[in-house]
């Protein structure tokens, strides 16, 4: 649990030679600047640390210059230092204008309130995230302190993954996001919304998976869903064009964090858009890298990614829109990144319908404990930067609980910190305002302007002539809400040189109670390929023709060459795909076969595509370019898909028959002579492949009984061979599986093939072998190693170990698996009955402050490694994916996070990597960790990486478990080969 940490001048008391040397505290606020590193001309200042801070999770700077502070003491704190009055929202002033803030108000605290992750500034209230719901809070007495409380939504999931900073966008509305944990947008009294979509708000694919981003109006009416399947997006950005950002979080180790642009509507593709199927399960036309996996960049129907940045911890993120900063950094984002401890600005430039960008680090650490996780942009052009400062990055666990520090990153000697003094009571100063960096000052001065309505027209209509882009955008947005002139500013944005204020034009169009599309039509023919990506992502609500007839006319401007644009189309006729494809078939003729027009075939999920993906898979010769075309077969749901993939039984290419048949729906499908010739070509050429397996199943080939088990013997150990074992019994062969085990080989095979396997058929079936004294006893040892393999079996392992008659020969076998359990209370009772094994010196290990300054060798802490921790971790392409892949631990985890993870592992454990306690309906029981989950199945994935999937007809059920599956190694390392193995780790960056 999260332990405070001294925060005085001494750290540890060092004794060299009979001296005592005293080792300053490195985690002394003092001593933070001096790690700090800013590009030339920059300055950091801190303006505030622990006591008047700690723990802070968001933040945002109000317009005089106040910086507020969702505070989280009690993410993980020991229970002695839980904070009984709850986690709070802080507001932190600097009163004597030193540049540090010298007054700390509590704004509101609660018992209930836990972990918040963000809150929002407006004129009259303040909008708090804090799981399961999110809160307004109003200071009705202008005492900074809140007095009145209500819910605008509910049901949101818990804390890291649920609900995450509340946003506000220039057209006025309030913008929040879900993680994957993300729960049901629910209204305050517990009831389900539906979106004005009148879809359920909610990640489990109907429509949506995943992380969200929704959109509605301050009071929470008009809810959108603007976009999903993000994995843990944990604060998106608008800037003053309505150009949406996000970045987000990989599974960890998968070097996958990426910055997007954020395309309405879009799917991100975290994970199978149709199936909810993970990234890591097998499918047609597999990306070549982890991160375009990761992302199913191959999919149709998937925005493009427009950063990697590898490894990371993606937290805050913001849109720098002042001029205190050099051009470089302008209207540019801003990003705290806490696993490499830095701020980055992420410099975007156009790239057809979409973006590129590179990096340019604004602050770095050399401080491990440095994790920033919010910026925000003050009213004087300055950025102020959360620091959470911690050895750890959330996940659930924390190592300290009582520090965080705000930083002032400034430009240009601006050393003072002032805050212009602004005001919103006359068009005139509200306009002032609404030029303003801040945030919270722009929204002030936008709910004041709109308030004044034709009042404010003159000023706003000044302010729209000048030559700053982003001033004009922002009094767009008010101009043509005007009642009398909206319009007439709308005609003349929307023919506006610039194609950025076009789009802008269009964005307020869209937010009309009645959609001019007359008015907006012309911008099918814009010169500007993202102009028109704007336009179809228009038309997607429109099942007009006049509104296909459009679409076809931006079809027919595809190049071919920008996927930003294709997904575009993709969006804008998915919920009216069959008029769209018609159209564009009308003006396209006899000439679509081009690489605009596959691409376009390729995408559109119309039923009059499906013929068309058959002849360009007969035309393609190479079967590898093809497995683009039978992908997308996966994405429509016509009744008409099977008989297009039956016809192609008739290629003469075996790999194609065999693709063909991978892709139809096998419950649906007439068995004929042509059928069954193409399966016994498909089965020999994908012999020893899991495509064997499941082309036997899809089809139902129960006279394959003997080449399964063949799999099993030549291949138990490999996931073929696992779900070769696993077919084998779901059709019923379980006598004839008995009948194999005669054979020690094939026994000691099938019995590989079980490993983890906790269903009592297969618990039965080892204790057998286990207990019979005519088997030879290096198969019986084998048996009561794999009996233990699974959480069940470990039971029934040790019950076997208590009865008087249990083989004194297996009992050393029986003890190395007991006392590597992973329950404590396993080995406890295990050390009843049996010796246990060796230990280490018996040594008791140093508390982990004391250890952090021993010495380790990290080449010795490699084959620790390699001995104790690659059956379930990888790094750099050596071990098991089982855990999370640790190739950039060090970067993630200070030597204090490394060796707390290692001792105490159920204290945080990443989401994704829970485990799960499955009950199936034969009686069987199953342990580890959620791989996939689609619709019908769930893939389980056992220690030492292998996958088991079960059907959700034979689950009873499915519950999280609250331990890690990672055995703690207090009693297995000594100290010196704890500290190896730490300074191993801690190399991994």
């Amino acid at each position: 649990m999260k332990r405070g940490i001294s925060t005085g001048v001494i750290v540890a008391v060092a004794i060299t030679f009979g001296f005592i040397s005293v080792l300053p505290d490195p985690h002394d606020p003092r001593a933070a600047l001096a790690t700090m590193q800013v590009p030339k001309g920059f300055m950091v200042q801190q303006f505030a640390a622990e006591p008047l801070v700690t723990n802070p999770t968001n933040m945002e700077v109000d317009e005089r210059g106040r910086v507020w502070v969702t505070e989280s003491h009690n993410y993980d704190v020991a229970p002695a230092e839980f904070d009984k009055k709850g986690d709070k929202v802080v507001i932190l002033e600097d009163v004597n204008g030193d540049g540090r803030a010298d007054k700390r108000t509590v704004f509101f605290e609660h018992p209930g309130m836990k972990s918040p992750m963000g809150l929002l500034l407006t004129e009259d209230r303040v909008y708090l995230a804090q799981a399961p719901y999110l809160l307004m809070l109003f200071d009705t007495n202008n005492d900074d302190h809140a007095d009145r409380i209500d819910t605008l939504f509910s049901g949101f999931g818990a804390r890291d993954h649920g609900i995450h900073a509340p946003f506000w966008g220039p057209d006025g509305k309030l913008y929040f996001s879900m993680g994957n944990n993300g729960g049901e947008v629910r209204d305050r009294h517990g009831k389900p919304v539906l979106d004005v979509a009148r879809n359920p708000i909610n990640g489990k694919g109907n429509p949506y998976r995943n992380g969200l981003i929704l959109r509605c109006n301050p009071d929470g009416s008009q809810l959108e869903t603007i976009a999903h399947n993000f994995r843990n997006h944990y604060e998106p950005t608008l800037d003053s064009f309505g150009n949406l950002w996000v970045s987000d979080n990989d599974d960890d180790g998968n070097q996958s964090v990426r910055i997007d642009y954020v395309m309405e509507y879009g799917n991100y593709g975290f994970a199978d858009e149709m199936t909810g199927a993970a990234w890591t399960a097998s499918r047609t036309n597999l990306e070549k890298t982890i991160p375009e996996r990761h992302w199913h960049q191959n999919d149709p129907g998937v925005i493009p990614t427009m950063l990697i940045t590898g490894a990371g911890s993606p937290a805050g993120l913001c849109v720098y829109e002042g001029t205190q900063f050099p051009a470089l950094y302008q209207n540019q984002l801003l990003h705290a990144e806490a696993l490499y401890n830095v701020v980055r600005s992420y410099t975007t430039q156009k790239q057809g319908a979409g973006y590129k960008a590179e990096i340019h680090n604004v602050l770095k650490s050399s401080q491990q404990w440095f994790r920033p996780v919010d910026v925000s942009v003050a009213p004087d052009g300055s950025v102020m930067v959360a620091d959470w400062y911690d050895p750890g990055i959330g996940g659930g666990t924390a190592a300290d609980a009582n520090k965080g520090r705000i930083y002032r990153v400034s430009y240009g000697g601006k050393a003072m910190y002032r805050a212009p003094k602004l005001h919103f009571d006359t068009p005139e100063s509200a306009i002032e305002a609404l030029k303003s960096p801040n945030w919270a000052a722009r929204r002030k001065a936008w709910a004041s302007l709109q308030k004044m309505g034709d009042k404010a027209e003159t000023s706003l209509q000044k302010l729209y002539q000048s030559t700053n882009l982003v001033w004009r955008a922002r009094a767009l947005w008010l101009l043509t809400k005007l009642p009398i002139n909206g319009e007439s500013y709308l005609k003349q944005a929307l023919r506006d040189p610039n194609p950025d204020l076009r789009i802008t034009a269009l964005r307020t169009a869209r937010q009309q109670a009645n959609f001019p599309f007359a008015l907006c039509a012309t911008l099918a023919n814009d010169p500007s390929s993202e102009v028109r990506r704007e336009w179809a992502i228009a038309l997607r609500f429109l099942k007009t023709p006049e509104a296909a007839e459009s679409w076809a006319t931006l079809a027919m401007q595809h190049t071919g060459k920008d996927r930003w644009y294709l997904e575009a189309l993709g969006i804008g006729s998915d919920l009216n795909a069959n008029a769209c494809f018609d159209a564009w078939q009308q003006k396209v003729g006899a000439n679509w076969n081009t690489p605009a027009g596959r691409d376009i075939v390729w995408r559109i999920r119309s039923k009059k595509a499906l013929p068309l993906l058959g002849q360009l898979i007969r035309q393609t010769p190479n079967a590898n370019e093809t497995l683009r075309y039978f992908r997308a077969f996966d994405f429509h749901r016509s009744a008409g898909k099977n008989d297009i993939l039956l016809s192609l039984l008739n290629d003469p290419r075996p790999d194609i028959q065999r693709l063909a048949l991978e892709h139809m729906d096998g419950s649906n499908v007439t068995r004929n002579e042509t059928l069954n010739r193409a399966l016994e070509t498909a089965l020999a050429t994908a012999s020893q492949t899991e495509s064997y397996v499941h082309l036997v199943e899809k089809f139902h080939l129960t006279d394959k009984r003997d080449q399964l088990l063949n799999l099993v013997r030549c291949c138990a150990s490999r996931q073929v061979g696992i779900e070769a074992m696993q077919l084998l019994w779901k059709f019923g062969e379980k006598e004839f599986v008995k009948q194999q085990l005669r054979d020690d080989t094939t026994a000691e095979a099938i019995m590989t093939a079980l490993k983890g396997n906790g269903s009592p058929d297969a618990l039965a079936l080892l204790s057998s072998i286990m207990l019979d004294e005519s088997r030879p006893v290096e198969l019986r040892k084998t048996a009561t190693r794999l009996l233990g393999s699974s959480w069940v079996g470990e039971r029934a392992l040790l019950d076997e170990v208590k009865k008087k008659s249990f083989p004194n020969a297996l009992k050393p076998t029986a003890s190395s698996v007991l006392f590597s359990a992973f329950r404590n209370e396993i080995k406890r009772e295990a050390a009843d009955y049996l010796p246990k094994p060796a230990g280490k010196n018996g040594e008791p290990l140093p508390p982990v402050y004391l250890l952090v300054h021993e010495n380790g060798v990290a080449s010795k802490g490699k084959t620790i490694f390699a001995q104790n921790c690659q059956t379930c971790h990888r790094v750099q392409q050596s071990g098991a994916l089982f855990g999370p892949e640790l190739s950039k631990i060090g970067a993630k985890l200070s030597k204090e996070g490394l060796f707390r993870a290692i001792l105490y592992p159920d204290e945080g454990i990443n989401y994704g990597y829970e485990t799960y306690q499955i009950h199936t309906r034969d009686g069987g029981q199953l342990m580890g960790l959620l791989d996939s989950e689609s619709s019908d199945e769930v893939i389980l994935k056992l220690p030492g990486g292998v996958k088991q999937t079960l059907r959700k007809t034979d689950i009873q059920s499915k519950v999280k478990a609250p331990q890690s599956m990672m055995p703690p190694f207090g009693e297995a390392l000594s100290k010196q080969e704890l500290v190896d193995l730490v300074a191993y780790l801690s190399t991994l960056k």
